[in-house]
């Protein structure tokens, strides 16, 4: 619990929650309370849900902002207005007089990621704004939106409030899941691509698809064709297995390395022999010696992005995109606790181990890894379906 801040720290705004407690208080206006309080922990894997009951009325029965809005960069920008479709691309400037940067940054305070990292947050949020807005700021008939076109100019609109039933509309395809999770291709210049969108063995055998063997076919082929450049994609990555991210960088270091550096619960650390990613890993025999680049965002999360800290610490590659979604040092994951609470219902996930990775202290202080060549997608990208990231990281890969 207090990996990012301290007793102290936690009590206050925990004692600060409970002050406010009110008779009578709703569901969703609780959950609104929960949402703040886990928050604060800084943990990503930590979260709180509503029943499902009181979300499907609030869904049929409570008027809420109109258009789904999708976030980059902490700005905010509309995917979609059943009400005015010529908003769509926009980027919201002011809701009803408010700036939109101190709406985001008031509802990132109810968003969990580990240490507070934003780009997390950016990605969370779409799937929380609408009812967050209605709880934080409080509910209302009618909005009235400054936004900027995607020509640069400045405009207004007025919305008037809807069910969430009736302005949904079919969410973009980078969050559809893909029909394989593990593909390897080769681009112009001399650059091997390898995507991995997952490190779960579930999903994979979802798809038929055997995470050691892909990579193992990868890698010989990588060094069948001499490639010297390799991109490594692990966008939208929310991880999985643990072993699946020591056996990937396996394949890219030519010598011995420590991936964890301990796993602990509350009783004291476990043992050495409690999970062999706390054991000296060894590289493989046709592991890659080239350049190295990861192309990351904010959804590159636990397994991913403990990968991600490794390759970092070790200087191995070069960071194009976003933030990692993790935190460089570890997270609090593996078992889990989900915890109902009694009156309210609402669901709390609660992970049980602490990971420490085996990583040097970053420099700057940072707790996240920054990219060392920032690119981030456009709210044109998602409309499209192009990937405009994708073609950064291979003209950055061309030219390093």
């Amino acid at each position: 619990m207090y990996r990012y801040k301290t007793k102290k720290e936690l009590d206050g705004i925990w004692d600060s929650c409970y002050a406010s407690i009110t008779d009578s208080m709703t569901v969703p206006g609780f959950y609104a309370l929960t949402s703040f309080a886990i928050a604060s922990l800084e943990d990503g894997h930590s979260n709180c849900r509503l029943p499902q009951d009181a979300t499907k009325e609030y869904i049929s029965h409570v008027s809420v902002f109109p258009a789904i809005v999708m976030f980059i960069n902490n700005h905010g920008y509309i995917y979609c207005c059943k009400q005015n479709d010529s908003l769509a691309g926009s980027e919201i400037m002011e809701i009803n007089g408010r700036p939109m940067s101190q709406i985001i940054h008031r509802l990132f305070d109810y968003i969990p990621s580990d240490a507070g990292i934003q780009s997390r947050k950016n990605w969370e949020l779409p799937e929380y704004f609408n009812i967050l807005f209605n709880l934080v700021f409080g509910k209302q008939r009618n909005y009235e939106v400054s936004y900027k076109t995607i020509d640069g100019k400045i405009a207004r609109a007025k919305l008037e409030a809807r069910l969430l039933s009736d302005m949904m509309c079919p969410p973009p395809a980078l969050f559809k899941r893909p029909t394989r999770y593990l593909q390897l291709s080769y681009r112009p210049g001399d650059i091997a691509l390898l995507t991995i969108k997952t490190f779960f063995n579930g999903f994979l055998q979802q798809t038929g698809e055997n995470f050691s063997s892909f990579l193992d076919s990868a890698f010989n082929d990588i060094r069948l064709k001499k490639t010297r450049k390799l991109i490594i994609d692990i966008r939208r990555n929310q991880g999985g297995n643990d072993e699946n991210g020591a056996l990937l960088y396996a394949y890219l270091s030519q010598k011995p390395f420590r991936y964890y550096d301990s796993l602990e619960k509350t009783k004291g650390k476990l043992p050495g022999d409690s999970h062999q990613n706390l054991q000296l890993q060894q590289p493989k025999p046709n592991s890659f010696d080239g350049r190295l680049f990861i192309l990351a965002d904010g959804r590159s999360f636990s397994a991913s992005s403990e990968f991600s800290s490794i390759v970092k610490t070790n200087n191995r590659g070069i960071f194009i995109g976003e933030e990692n979604g993790g935190g460089y040092y570890g997270n609090t994951s593996g078992d889990d606790e989900n915890v109902i609470l009694p009156a309210s219902q609402i669901s709390c996930r609660i992970p049980l181990v602490k990971y420490t990775l085996a990583v040097k202290k970053l420099k700057n202080g940072d707790l996240g890894i920054l990219p060392d060549f920032p690119c981030y997608i456009t709210i044109s990208d998602i409309l499209s379906n192009t990937d405009s990231q994708l073609q950064y990281a291979i003209k950055k890969a061309s030219s390093n």
